[in-house]
């Protein structure tokens, strides 16, 4: 008997199902890029329960007529292509024709369309790939799907969506880019009766952009252009004093079919080379074009990745448009040599100067003698509260690590991580967004450095000497022992965490009202984000409120934080929730919350203190629970023993 059999086309649609139908947003891609094809100008998609219930999508396009409405279920059925010649010159979105086929396999679907003077319309209901029945109704021009209890046949897959915020987010995401690309159509998206996007035709991208992201998106774009040959780039990019906490700003679009792709996006970055720090991006939206024959949007089944000809061209194209666009509206590019500085481009106010002086290494050290330099010794990490409740956050893709020990500290010897010895200890308390709110200079764990675990610092209030500071960002002090050097910023900042958390705890937070409120435009991605925060918004102290549309009005903010900071503190909070996309404990959003607030409350690098200050900020620091580490993990204080330093004056 043979071993080889030919599946039954049920199961092949199911099979193909897997790869096209990887989440309610891949159904949404797919329906929408057929109502482009097919010359709509208004696009309406409704979903119920993240696209799980229910979704909806209709069009005005040119429909289609009874027998191409019961053929487009079949496998591989398309009216795009006709010939293997034709894969060459793709110039439509959807083309594989194993869209639907697929959708009809793990759902249940009813389509109702009719053509442009047709004398009736057609419904076709199918549920997990079986034709329930197909007959005549009135009904406009062009086409709608309804597509319910996706995966209800196929449990094992329903299993593994996400929570409903996540695939909202998923699905808002995918139809903000479509708008975009498409600022001459009308969409519109609702979730759960309540509208997320509603755009009009706009004349440009710029408008459309408006349209989405509001004024203060808009306000510091800087249009780009390019060509070379037949390849042509254009769009907006950010200026580089104007930068977010993630990527979710950068759009990029390829013969306008929207795409997730490296090349695009490491030309960007290299556009900005030594005008921005690590850790933030610029925004864009960049529109590449160029023949259907120099790209092959053949290579995955949903179609977001893409596989260049000339690669090296397109890379070159994009960055050296990028870049001249920059230089033509004279934006401000200050270079940053390191990653050090505490706040990021896009809080240059936090900040006297730009970077940090940096110090020449002593020629008369070897790098054994370097290597033992500085140690820092930290008692045993606090443990946070032990209730941890679950709340559901749960958004998606790629995992973020923590900041615990990301950042070398600041040296007095100008070396590298490999010369220096530099213990701390690994902190309990949240800080999953270690390198994107609060200390965003701050860097990601390094798998390959020399950081260790270490026990036993003992310091006395009374016993330490404040001396001066060091580029009035560091304190220097004495002990017995030796010398200490407390990085200012970051000491003061886990002295206001803990208090706010202490706070926090016993719910006496304490609060200023705006005399009069500040507003904030949300993108369609960040207003899904703000719906999950507000409540633990709410609870840290902040007092917000909903106005039209998509923007939220300030009324009042914790006490410690200055009003003017507020906005980009939730724009932060908001961006990072976007991208993390994990279930957060309670426990660990209020963290991250609290350690925001502090970053942007404590003492700034570049500031001058009394020795009254100093002195005060030892004393407080050595009251918390954990003073050797801030919030993000990052070290507080580096000592430097007397028995260090007679060796290194070779005195030992």
């Amino acid at each position: 008997m043979s071993k080889i059999r030919v599946l039954p086309d049920s199961l092949a649609n199911k099979i193909a199902a897997g790869e096209v139908v990887e989440r309610p947003a891949s159904i949404v891609k797919e329906l929408i890029e057929n109502s482009i094809d097919a010359g709509a100008r208004q696009i309406i998609v409704a979903v119920e329960s993240g696209g799980r219930r229910l979704i909806r999508i209709g069009d005005d396009g040119e429909g289609m007529s009874r027998d191409d409405a019961i053929l487009a279920f079949e496998r591989h059925a398309t009216s795009k292509i006709k010939t293997a010649e034709d894969l060459e010159a793709i110039t439509t979105l959807g083309f594989r024709g194993e869209a639907l086929a697929s959708i009809a396999s793990v759902a249940k679907v009813r389509l109702r369309t009719q053509t442009d003077g047709a004398l009736a319309g057609t419904e076709v209901e199918i549920s997990g790939g079986r034709m329930l029945g197909v007959r005549d109704i009135p009904f406009s021009r062009g086409a709608e799907f309804e597509i319910r209890d996706l995966f209800f046949n196929v449990p094992a897959r329903r299993k593994f969506l996400k929570s409903e915020a996540t695939e909202s987010y998923h699905i808002t995401n995918l139809v903000t880019h479509y708008a975009l690309a498409n600022p001459q159509l009308s969409f519109t998206l609702t979730n759960n009766n309540r509208d997320s996007i509603r755009v009009t035709p706009a004349p440009d991208l710029r408008e459309r952009a408006y349209q989405l992201f509001g004024g203060e998106f808009i306000g510091d774009l800087i249009e780009a252009i390019g060509e070379s040959g037949e390849m042509r780039v254009r769009g907006f990019v950010s200026s580089p004093s104007s930068t977010r906490t993630t990527r979710e700003g950068q759009f990029f679009f390829i013969n306008g079919r929207y795409v997730r792709d490296k090349i695009i996006s490491k030309a960007l970055a290299e556009a900005y080379r030594a005008m921005i720090p690590a850790g933030v991006y610029p925004s864009a939206m960049l529109f590449v074009e160029l023949p259907p024959g120099e790209v092959d949007v053949n290579v995955h089944p949903a179609k977001t990745e893409v596989r260049f000809v000339r690669g090296t061209i397109i890379h070159d194209l994009i960055r050296d448009a990028v870049r001249a666009s920059i230089s033509s509206a004279k934006a401000a590019a200050t270079p940053f040599a390191d990653n050090r500085s505490e706040p990021s481009a896009s809080n240059s106010t936090e900040t006297a100067t730009t970077s940090e002086p940096r110090i020449e290494r002593p020629p008369q050290l070897s790098r054994e003698e370097l290597r033992s330099a500085f140690r820092l010794q930290v008692p045993p990490p606090v443990q946070p509260p032990p209730q941890q409740q679950k709340m559901d956050l749960s958004f998606e893709p790629e995992r973020v690590s923590t900041a615990s020990g990301s950042e070398r500290a600041p040296d007095v010897a100008d070396v590298s991580a490999e010369e220096i010895e530099l213990t701390v200890s690994t902190v309990a308390e949240p800080a999953r967004y270690g390198n994107r709110i609060g200390c965003l200079g701050a860097r990601g764990a390094d798998s390959n450095s020399q950081l260790k675990p270490a026990q036993n610092l003992t310091l006395a209030a009374d016993e330490i000497n404040p001396i001066g500071q060091l580029h009035n960002s560091f304190i220097i002090a004495a002990d017995r022992a030796g010398l200490l050097l407390v990085d200012q910023h970051v000491a003061h900042e886990r002295i206001l965490f803990e208090q706010h958390w202490r706070a926090l705890g016993a719910k006496r937070i304490e609060v200023q009202r705006l005399l009069i409120p500040e507003t904030i435009d949300l993108t369609p991605a960040q207003a899904s984000a703000f719906d999950q925060l507000l409540p633990e918004l709410e609870e840290n102290g902040f007092e917000l409120g909903r106005l039209s549309g998509r923007t939220i009005a300030i009324k009042s903010v914790p006490a410690l934080l200055a009003a003017g900071a507020a906005q980009s503190l939730l724009l932060e909070l908001l961006d990072a929730v976007e991208e993390d996309r994990k279930g957060l404990s309670l426990d660990e959003l209020r963290a991250e919350i609290a350690a925001g607030l502090a970053c942007r409350a404590a003492i700034k690098i570049n500031m001058t203190l009394a020795p009254e200050k100093m002195r005060w900020l030892i004393d407080e620091l050595l009251k918390m629970e954990n003073p050797a580490t801030c919030p993000h993990g990052r070290p507080i204080i580096l000592r430097i023993t007397a028995r260090e330093i007679e060796k290194g004056f070779q005195r030992s």
